[in-house]
Parts: structure tokens; C-alpha cells; sequence
């Protein structure tokens, strides 16, 4: 305890030395909670389910396809649940969507999802109110029943009790209110508001249902069984389909085997989270880097202390303190600053999670919420007793090796122990350096990364194009002329309003996360043994679509409002589907068909014609490369009861949310849109993975160089007051101001080339790590190596510049009356 005041009365005599210390610490260890905090919920904090780390994704997969994690068709699951013993439990869910419409209100759009009722014992979770389904409200018919969020619950009715057993409307029908979820249960994503029954008919539950795989699954392994034991339990259970359905369907075995399929599972944690790892690890090396570069700082500046200390230090072990006594007193004067820093980091951090989400990083699931708990307090505690001991490690060293009878004969000057802590002053400068230029050059490959994939063009100009979605409830919207009477009205009333250029309407917009695709049928191409059916994106739009994402026409036509149900069938195809099956011919005039089971070759509606060649655009990401052809297929033909409105605008199209929003209900009162941005804000986000990385480690990089400029300042300055005698007498024989000038840059380009040097290696290995997470640069780019290295040397000299022209102001007669 005597030691402890000691420390703190130290720390309060010299308030500047402390608050330098404290804040660099602070950084250092805030930088360090917050990616552990993120870490720490993705991948090590148990999932809010009891037994989580059994639960498993279900998929059904094609991997000579090259479709790893496809949906699950109805027949695959009730095969799975009955026959997979190694599945303690099995759900099956689908995403919907519902409309809420009250009196006087404006229409709202929930998110829902229809599950059987065998998805909340999968998950082991229980409803706050109520009850969850049974199976005989998983019964076509009998399944008007929802489960509401909390939020809901709250936001909506205002926490009413006696809502579970009432009805509410939706989609224009009653529900019967079954329960209210648990606060913050919102499986499988953050944005899900209530839960439906899955109810399956006859035909569903039927062989001819395989393949419609547009749901997902959840399991969860029993006590000591494994994914591997489910794999092969899965792939036993299609061998025996096989079997069975070859007797009446002589194609079932060859599927398979042009396929490959069979079911796979993946444990919930790794499908969820498993692709951020990479880049977590790379960000969590930065911002060690950066506790390291702080730790030296404040290492610097308490062996500055201990040489301004040494003839102090070497009159009380003169007087009986024995130099582990001295040091024990530096360790805590380091762990005290540590220990102040760490709350300051701590503090920090929570300010950090707070800006995450505006960075763009925050989880999809409410499964992995960035907190901090105790698991990432004691992470901190960690940080700050491990900075406190690498802070205080070099002066201890230093004073332990002092020569107590050499500093008392030089009366405090300059001497071997002096000497000794110029040493370790300058390795740690340069171990700064390095550090510094290594994260600057990751910062600078990420940044250089990040402005490729920007300029990288998706196909279409996204401009000015304004998009909303829009889903329309199956029982009042039941037909397919039900469906293309709405959308027929709603385009017209959106191409009439001012600053529309044009309107149109697509099934699955780009960048917005969702995907159609499926198999396709050319007529004339044989599938042999070992073959697998083509394969490729499936988009339905109307007539002005092409018109509105600007995507130009390369071969015959476009649609037009005649491509309808009393035309022949027709398709345009992109780019990628024309070099591949139709290299060196014309393909207009070719016939596709959809996909296997919509009829004989010999019907007139089986095949569709192409009339038309676009060029291949990503659909995903900037960063993907189109590897799958693309199909576009007349809405007009094939209504659809949801999609997007895509409008181009000639204003800004912040200024048609309103009238957009106006014109729909105009058309239907009771329907609402969601989802309304702008394509380049869609864009924006999809580049959130890749922004968020790059901020944070040009971040991190700039606190480096910051404290890299501090360092190496620090020592110099610190060098020339030392050196002031000798400068003096330097300049009193004759050394003129450029010599001390030249005297003291010299001193600091050697550390900075030194440092450099081994940055440049450093960053060189970190680059190879990194390369997977670059686009269009390599992880040794000559530009960005030799821009930082010069740029880093510069901040560096200038540093040095400062205490070197300091040191050419020297008084001779001063220095020597010093001396």
C-alpha cells in the first residue's frame, strides 16, 4: 500500500507525464476491448440456446452444380426427421411477409416466417405469453395462429396481456394471437416481427415436391453426435429415395449422379459468422500492434524518468532500498497508469460499440449482439496488466543494471547507465517504426482495395434509380390476372409522376440479397452420363426494365407490352449463357424452356424463344465475378407476387419517396412498400464488409503513425537535452549549426531506416495473409510499399527536424557555465 501512494502521490507531481501515459495506454487498450468485443460475440460467447453449439443449418447441396447450401424441399425434411437418428430435433421455416392495414392507419409490412411448430423445442425457447403451435395448427386450414415479437408486442400494442387469444389482420384475414416470443428471440435474423404455421398439403408432402427448395432448415444433433455422423446419414437417406423412386422414375440415379446431391449440415455459429473470421483476426493484429506501439511510448517516457531519476535512484540504494525494491516501485508506478488507462480504454470501447453500426458493422442475427460483458471486462483487465508489464519492462531492466558508484562520480551526467537507456529508448523507436509501417501499408492495401471494387462496373448505371419493394398478400391477390392488374396499374401511375423517366418492375433486384435461380432446358443440347442440366440466375421483369438500369441491348430486341399470355413464350439471354452455349452462332431464335416438369417438348408453352442478348451484370457484390448466366423471362408471362418497383428519376429520387409511396396506395390503400433506396445506397451497403475493415485499419494506422512521430520526437528531444554540454563544446571548438543539425538527423534516419526496413518485412508477410481479402491489388504492391516508406519517412524527419534545429540553438557559453 506504501508503494501504491507512493505511486499515486508520483503520478499527481507530474500531471503532464501521467495524462501522456494514461491516454496512450487508453487507445491502445479501447482498440483492444472493442475488436475482442465483436470477437468475443461471434465466436466465443455461447448462443442464447441452451445446448446452441448443437444446433446445425440443413441444406440440401449439388456440388457438381456447384450450389453448396440450396434450400430444402418438404418431402427432404419429413425424410430427415424421421429417418436422421443422429437429430435430437428438426424444423423447417420459410421467410414471408404480411401486410397490417388498420382503419385510418397507413399500411405497414411485417416481417414474418412461416415454421413448423417443432422450430421452438429445435431451438429450446418458449414464448414470454402464451403458448407456442401445436401440429394440429400445423394443418392446412386450421393454421391462422401467429407468435409476435416483443418489440411488436410492445411497439404496437402497447404491452397488452390480453392480446394472446384475440384476432388481428393480417394480410386482410383474422390471426389468432398464440404468444409473445421472449425480448430479443428474433430467429433467424434481427428483422423478423412474428411466426405463422408451416402447413403442409398432400401434394406438398409428395415425391413431385422435391425440388421446390425455397425453405430452410434447423437442427439440432443429439447429445455426442456429430455433423459428420449427420452427413452420412443424410447421404444414406438419398440412396434409399433412389431406390425406391427409380422403380417409377428411371432418371432418379442418374440425377444423382449428374448432381451429386445429398443433404449437408453446418453448425449454426460457423454459417452464421464462419467468413468474418479472417478479417477479425487481421484487425485484432492491428490493433495489437497498436497497444505495442503504446506500450513502448510510455516505455520511452518512463526511461526518461528513470535517467532524470539516477542519481536520486542511486542514493536511496546507497542508503539500504535494494534495486528490486526500486524496481517493484516501477512496476507500480506502470501497472498504476495501466490500470487508469485500461478504465479510459474501457470507456472507449463502450463509445466504440455505440459507432460500429455506423461504420457498417453489426450482426444480422440478434444471436450475436456486441456487448460488453465479463468475459470482455476481464479481456480488458488482461490488456491493461499486460501493457502495465511490457511499459515497465525495459526500465526496469535499465535500473537494475545501473552502476550506482559510475552515476554518483559523474554527478548525474551522461554516463554508461545513461548510455544503456539510449539504447533501449532507440529500439524502442524503432520497433515503433516498424510497427507503424506495417499497419500503415495493411491500411493502405485495404484502401487501395476498397477504391477498386468502387470503380468496379456492376453492368448497369445505378444512378438515379430509385427502388422500393413489394409483396402481395396470396388471398387477395389469388390469380395471376389478379397480380398483373395491379402491377399494369401501379406502373402507369408511376411513370405519370413528374421527374419519372421511366418505371419497371423486376422479381429479384440486384444488391438487394435476394436470388432466384434454377435449372433451364436448351433445346437441342443433350445432357450425357455425368452431366448436369444448365444452370443460372432466373430474373422476371417487364418490358422497361432494361431502359431503366440502363442496360444496353447487344443482339435482337427487348421485350414489349405484347410479350403476354396470348404471344409466344420468349427470353432474353445475357452474355455469359450466349459465349457458352452458343459460341460462334446466333442465338436469337434459340429455344430455352425453364426447367424439367412444366410439360413435353411437344407443348406449345414449353419452349420460349430468344429474342434478345444483354451483357452480364453482378447481381451480388462488386466483388464477384459472374460465373452463372443470367435468364430474363416477361413478367407479363410469368407474374409474380412480389419484387421491386425500379424507377429511373431525372430529379433527386429522395424527392419521389412520397409520391412513389402515394401512387401504390392510390392503386391499393392496403398496400404498403418497403425497403426504398436508391441503387447506389444499395451498392453502399454491399460494400459495408469491406468499408468497415478499411476504416478501422486506416484508423488504427493513423493512431500509429501518431504515436511513431511521438516516439521518435520524444527521444531526440529528450537526446538533445542530454547532449547539451557536448553540443556546446562541439560548437565552441568550431562545429557550425549545419554539423549539429546534420549530427542529430543523422541519429534519427538511422532509426527510421532501421525501422523501415523491418516494417517493410512485416508488412510484407502480412500482406500474403492478407490476400484474400484484397481485390485487384496484390499483398505486395510496389506503389503502396514505396508510397507509405516515403511518406512514413517524411512524418519521420520532420520529428527529427524539430529537436535537431533546437539543438543548433545551443548557447556555447551556456553549455560549457552548464558543464
Amino acid at each position: 500500500m506504501q508503494d501504491l501512494r507512493y505511486a499515486l502521490r508520483a503520478m499527481l507531481a507530474r500531471p503532464m507525464f501521467a495524462l501522456v501515459a494514461i491516454l496512450t495506454l487508453g487507445l491502445g487498450i479501447g482498440a483492444n476491448t472493442a475488436i475482442f468485443s465483436v470477437i468475443h460475440s461471434l465466436y466465443l460467447r455461447p448462443l442464447p440456446y441452451p445446448g446452441g453449439e448443437r444446433l446445425v443449418d440443413i441444406y440440401n447441396t449439388y456440388p457438381k452444380m456447384g450450389l453448396d447450401n440450396a434450400g430444402t424441399s418438404i418431402p427432404d425434411y419429413l425424410d430427415r426427421r424421421e429417418q436422421a437418428s443422429a437429430l435430437e430435433d428438426i424444423a423447417m421455416y420459410t421467410g414471408t411477409s404480411f401486410n397490417m392495414a388498420e382503419s385510418g392507419a397507413t399500411p405497414e409490412r411485417l416481417m414474418g416466417l412461416k415454421t413448423t411448430p417443432s422450430l421452438f423445442s429445435t431451438l429450446q425457447v418458449r414464448p414470454a405469453l402464451g403458448q407456442v403451435f401445436s401440429e394440429e395448427q400445423a394443418q392446412p386450414g386450421q393454421d391462422r395462429f401467429v407468435l409476435l415479437s416483443h418489440a411488436l408486442w410492445v411497439n404496437r400494442y402497447n404491452r397488452d396481456p390480453s392480446l394472446v387469444g384475440r384476432d388481428i389482420r393480417l394480410n386482410g384475414e383474422p390471426y389468432r394471437v398464440q404468444g409473445v416470443m421472449p425480448e430479443g428471440f428474433s430467429y433467424p435474423n434481427r428483422n423478423m416481427q412474428l411466426w405463422v404455421p408451416f402447413a403442409f398439403s398432400a401434394a406438398q408432402k409428395s415425391d413431385d415436391e422435391r425440388g421446390n427448395e425455397y425453405s430452410g432448415s434447423l437442427g439440432r444433433l443429439k447429445p455426442g453426435a456429430s455433423i459428420a455422423q449427420l452427413n452420412a446419414q443424410m447421404d444414406q437417406i438419398v440412396q434409399r429415395n433412389v431406390a425406391r423412386i427409380e422403380a417409377s422414375d428411371g432418371g432418379a440415379a442418374k440425377f444423382i449422379e449428374r448432381t451429386g446431391f445429398t443433404g449437408r449440415a453446418i453448425s449454426l455459429r460457423d454459417r452464421n459468422v464462419g467468413e468474418n473470421r479472417p478479417m477479425l483476426l487481421v484487425l485484432q493484429a492491428a490493433v495489437g500492434m497498436v497497444l505495442l506501439i503504446a506500450c513502448a511510448n510510455v516505455a520511452n517516457l518512463m526511461l526518461t524518468r528513470v535517467v532524470a531519476r539516477q542519481k536520486e535512484l542511486s542514493v536511496r540504494n546507497a542508503l539500504g532500498a535494494t534495486r528490486w525494491r526500486i524496481a517493484r516501485q516501477l512496476l507500480i508506478d506502470a501497472m498504476l497508469l495501466a490500470a487508469v488507462g485500461g478504465v479510459l480504454g474501457l470507456a472507449l470501447a463502450y463509445l466504440s460499440i455505440d459507432l460500429m453500426p455506423v461504420v457498417g458493422i453489426e450482426t444480422y442475427s440478434s444471436d450475436y449482439d456486441i456487448r460488453i460483458d465479463g468475459s470482455v471486462l476481464g479481456f480488458a483487465f488482461g490488456a491493461s496488466l499486460v501493457a502495465g508489464l511490457l511499459a515497465a519492462l525495459l526500465p526496469m531492466y535499465s535500473l537494475l543494471r545501473m552502476n550506482i558508484n559510475d552515476v554518483i562520480k559523474e554527478g548525474g551526467r551522461l554516463g554508461a547507465g545513461g548510455r544503456r537507456a539510449a539504447a533501449s529508448r532507440n529500439v524502442l523507436v524503432v520497433a515503433q517504426i516498424a510497427l507503424a509501417t506495417t499497419l500503415l501499408i495493411g491500411a493502405g492495401l485495404m484502401l487501395r482495395s476498397f477504391q477498386r471494387l468502387q470503380d468496379e462496373a456492376p453492368g448497369f448505371v445505378a444512378q438515379n434509380v430509385l427502388t422500393a419493394n413489394v409483396s402481395l398478400p396470396d388471398a387477395k391477390y389469388a390469380t395471376q390476372g389478379s397480380e398483373a392488374g395491379f402491377y399494369e396499374a401501379a406502373l402507369t401511375r408511376l411513370r405519370a409522376l413528374p421527374g419519372v423517366t421511366t418505371a419497371s418492375f423486376i422479381q429479384s433486384l440486384p444488391f438487394s440479397g435476394n436470388n432466384s435461380s434454377g435449372s433451364y432446358n436448351i433445346d437441342g443440347l443433350g445432357t450425357g452420363d455425368g452431366e448436369v442440366n444448365p444452370h443460372g440466375m432466373q430474373r422476371f421483369v417487364d418490358e422497361q426494365y432494361f431502359k431503366a438500369m440502363s442496360i444496353p441491348l447487344l443482339r435482337g430486341r427487348m421485350f414489349a407490352p405484347t410479350d403476354n399470355f396470348e404471344s409466344g413464350r420468349v427470353v432474353i439471354i445475357d452474355q455469359r449463357l450466349a459465349d457458352r452455349y452458343f459460341k460462334g452462332e446466333d442465338p436469337i431464335g434459340k429455344r430455352i424452356s425453364r426447367a424439367d416438369g412444366q410439360g413435353q417438348p411437344s407443348d406449345p408453352d414449353y419452349w420460349a424463344t430468344v429474342i434478345g442478348v444483354v451483357p452480364a451484370i453482378k447481381h451480388n457484390s462488386l466483388e464477384e465475378s459472374v460465373q452463372k448466366e443470367t435468364l430474363y423471362w416477361p413478367i407479363r408471362q410469368w407474374p409474380q407476387s412480389g419484387g421491386a418497383f425500379v424507377l429511373k428519376t431525372a430529379a433527386d429520387p429522395a424527392t419521389l419517396i412520397a409520391p412513389m409511396r402515394e401512387a401504390i396506395l392510390a392503386v391499393d390503400p392496403e398496400q404498403p412498400l418497403f425497403g426504398i433506396r436508391t441503387l447506389d445506397e444499395r451498392i453502399a451497403i454491399s460494400l459495408n464488409g469491406r468499408r468497415a475493415p478499411m476504416l478501422l485499419l486506416g484508423a488504427f494506422a493513423a493512431v500509429a503513425l501518431v504515436l511513431s512521430a511521438l516516439g521518435i520526437y520524444g527521444v531526440l528531444a529528450y537526446s538533445v537535452g542530454q547532449r547539451t554540454s557536448e553540443l556546446g563544446v562541439r560548437m565552441a571548438i568550431g562545429a557550425g549549426r549545419g554539423h549539429i543539425l546534420g549530427l542529430i538527423l543523422r541519429h534519427g534516419a538511422i532509426l527510421t531506416v532501421v525501422g523501415l526496413g523491418l516494417g517493410l518485412i512485416g508488412a510484407f508477410a502480412g500482406g500474403q495473409a492478407m490476400r484474400a481479402q484484397l481485390f485487384g491489388v496484390s499483398g505486395s504492391d510496389p506503389a503502396i510499399f514505396t508510397g507509405v516508406a516515403i511518406f512514413l519517412a517524411a512524418i519521420a524527419m520532420f520529428s527529427c527536424y524539430l529537436p535537431a534545429r533546437r539543438a543548433t540553438r545551443v548557447d556555447p557559453l551556456a553549455a560549457l557555465r552548464y558543464e
